[in-house]
Parts: structure tokens; C-alpha cells; sequence
């Protein structure tokens, strides 16, 4: 009895997860301004953390991005030089 009742239940729980629906929601110019007004308002909110955040971690992410590039172009100079023969400086 109750393995029927779970497999009914199954089989109505999989008839109702079909394939999504695509939703196509048109705004009106009034209701576009107003959900612009509202993420406008939420991102101005948090635009002092995010801006505390980009001042604290600057100097580290200037480094990383600095260290990335010196040692892409040292790859580059030690690719350079073997193709072209020459000795590797130490």
C-alpha cells in the first residue's frame, strides 16, 4: 500500500516537472523606470563596501597583475631565446 501510494506520487511529481516554459515579460515604460529606479537605489546602497573592498585589496591585486606579466614576458624572452639559439642568462 504504501509503495503504491510513493509510486502515484512519484509519477504525478514527474508529470509536473515537464520541459520550462519560456516566459517573455514586456514592460511597460513605467514599470522599466521603476525597477531601474530600485537597482540604482540597491547598487548605490552597496557602493561603499565594494569601493572599501577595491581600496583594501588594490596594492595586492596591482602585485599579482605585475607579477603576472614580468613572468609572462620572461616566458616569452626564454621562448625567444631558444628558437633563435641563443644562451639563457642565469
Amino acid at each position: 500500500m504504501k509503495r503504491s501510494v510513493a509510486l502515484l506520487l512519484l509519477v504525478f511529481l514527474g508529470l509536473a516537472c515537464g520541459p520550462e516554459e519560456e516566459v517573455r515579460i514586456q514592460l511597460t515604460p513605467a514599470q522599466r523606470d521603476a525597477y531601474q529606479a530600485i537597482a540604482g537605489a540597491e547598487i548605490d546602497s552597496i557602493r561603499p563596501l565594494l569601493d572599501s573592498i577595491c581600496t583594501a585589496t588594490f596594492e595586492e591585486r596591482v602585485a599579482v597583475a605585475t607579477d603576472s606579466i614580468v613572468q609572462e614576458r620572461l616566458e616569452e624572452e626564454l621562448r625567444l631565446r631558444a628558437r633563435l639559439g641563443q644562451s639563457v642568462p642565469q
